[in-house]
């Protein structure tokens, strides 16, 4: 088909299902010192670079549609949205209404004209923060952007707790456009993100560059998913001192398509130089390309050091872990820690057998997952497959404050987080294929859960359990749909018959279902909220 008329039907189409008024932001609609909405009743369309400046707040609500432009009418090489040093943005979407950021001609009335093959339609989001980062002066100039006389660009201070707002239930789609031969824009960027900033569920969908990058800084990061990304799904700089916490990346199998590292880590500038941060990662679940190609797992270097808990690497056929230059001295040392990880289904173990490390602290077992797919066939379940899965047993306990204590390892148990928010969900990727965790008031494993009492509940429900020995015990409610409404730890506790009373005052009328999560497996219940 003759290119000209194709872009011209593909216009046609757009105008013809898009019902929303648009709004063209350009670079001078931002204003620092100023608070700006952006309502679900319009779709905003991204016009080259687009700064918000110090002292600006812009607010997202559920639901909004942000667009970008391909490359900037101004002459910007792509459009990308930048939250600079003391400027916040606020997106706050929700599992149903979601904010979504894609490219101009996306339709997202339908799953057949963008694909996970189809990127570079924008460029992303960029937030600069005044964290600490591992630079000489202690800041830089953020990658991705020409930075010649733009003050805008830069990045890092001395704020760990330095707040860039909030970004929750946001979905990053078909971006990384080049601004330049081989340098392209990640799908979101962090430099010098302090930890006053709230990311939870933060997807990056078919990203041609990396999917999350991290510049230093102390920001933490809870529900992150990156797909079929073209480098890495996670990639951090310049020793970041923070937390991931439930990551989910997945690698494409199409041979000219396939990213590189499931996660790469880099410390400081210089191995003399500070701070000598060690990142954290929890419960994450990476997978490769399959049988196709050579992703790989870890790429640690540059002085880096991290530590991975309860951690899943599998069908990666390249590398597993690939550990270089003065990051093996801090391997060596300890500072680098693998707790209870599993690894399974893969080319090598170590890229570099012959340099002087070993890794310990993981299994070479099968974790027994759902289902793996990258095709839109509803056939991809990240889940535990069935109640025998090794992924619901040995999770090691982590104790950093904010941090919760899951029973499980690998980044889901029964709840399918992805599903609601997520291109991989709009897209039919996901389907429930997991028989694992629903064991109704007593599990396989001997585990007991009575009922509500009373049932229904109105502002308070009391429930008897018994364990055949001592366990952590966590708590889970979630409604019919397998939405969360809420998380309870409580903590050590001992063999024999127990109970807890459960606050539902705050919880609608409905019926719930309540997990009880234990070392020897998670027993469920009905129950009802009647007020």
């Amino acid at each position: 088909m003759n290119s000209k008329f194709y872009t011209l039907v593909l216009l046609l189409a757009f105008a013809a299902t898009n019902i929303f008024a648009q709004t063209v932001i350009t670079d001078s609609d931002l204003v620092g010192g100023q608070t700006y909405t952006w309502t679900n009743d319009t779709e905003y369309l991204l016009d080259g670079y687009v700064y918000l400046e110090e002292g600006g707040v812009l607010n997202i609500e559920p639901g909004t549609v942000v667009r970008g432009k391909s490359s900037g009418s101004n002459g910007d090489a792509t459009s990308a949205l930048i939250i600079t040093r003391g400027a916040q943005i606020n997106a706050v979407g929700t599992v149903d209404n979601p904010i979504i950021f894609t490219g101009e001609f996306d339709d997202l009335s339908i799953t057949l004209d963008f694909t996970a093959t189809d990127n570079k339609t924008w460029g992303g989001i960029i937030i600069l923060g005044n964290a600490p980062i591992g630079e000489d002066g202690g800041e830089d100039s953020i990658e991705g952007i020409t930075s010649e006389n733009e003050p805008r660009v830069l990045y890092g201070g001395n704020d760990p707790t330095d707040n860039s707002g909030t970004i929750k239930y946001v979905s990053l789609r078909h971006g990384g456009n080049e601004i330049a031969a081989d340098n392209e824009i990640n799908g979101l960027t962090l430099g010098g993100v302090g930890n006053g900033t709230t990311i939870d569920y933060i997807e990056v969908f078919a990203n041609s560059d990396d999917g999350i990058e991290i510049f230093g800084g102390t920001v933490n990061i809870t529900h992150a998913v990156v797909a079929f990304q073209g480098d890495d799904a996670f990639d951090v700089d310049e020793s970041w001192d923070g937390y991931i916490q439930y990551a989910f990346s997945i690698q494409q199998d199409i041979s000219d398509q396939i990213g590189d590292n499931a996660v790469e880590y880099d410390g400081s500038e210089r191995t003399d130089l500070g701070p000598k941060t060690v990142g954290r990662i929890y419960n994450g679940t990476f997978i490769g390309s399959g049988s196709v190609g050579n992703s790989n797992g870890l790429r640690l270097k540059s002085d880096g050091a991290v530590q991975f808990w309860n951690c899943v690497w599998t069908e990666i056929q390249g590398g597993v872990f690939r550990v270089q230059d003065t990051s093996i001295d801090r391997l060596n040392a300890g500072e680098t820690v693998f707790a209870n990880n599993i690894v399974f289904d893969y080319g090598s173990l170590e890229i570099d057998p012959d340099n002087a490390f070993t890794i310990t602290g993981f299994e070479e077992i099968n974790p027994e997952i759902a289902s793996i797919s990258r095709m839109p066939n509803n056939q991809l379940d990240p889940r535990p497959a069935n109640s025998a899965s090794p992924l619901l047993t040995n999770a090691a306990t982590p104790t950093e404050a904010g941090v919760e204590t899951p029973s499980f390892r690998g980044a889901f148990s029964d709840d399918l987080w992805l599903e609601g928010w997520t291109a991989l969900d709009a897209y039919e990727y996901l389907g429930d294929i997991s028989t694992s965790t629903v064991d109704f008031g007593e599990s396989k494993e001997g585990v007991v859960l009575s009922t509500a009492i009373p049932n229904p509940a109105t502002d308070e429900a009391r429930f008897k359990f018994s364990l055949l020995a001592a366990s952590l015990v966590n708590v889970q409610i979630t409604d019919l749909n397998g939405r969360i409404v809420a998380n309870r730890s409580l903590g050590q506790i001992g063999a024999g018959e127990n109970s807890f009373n459960l606050n539902v005052s705050n919880i609608a009328n409905g019926f719930y279902m309540i997990a009880l999560q234990t070392k020897d497996g998670i027993v469920t219940q009905k129950f009802m909220v009647q007020k």
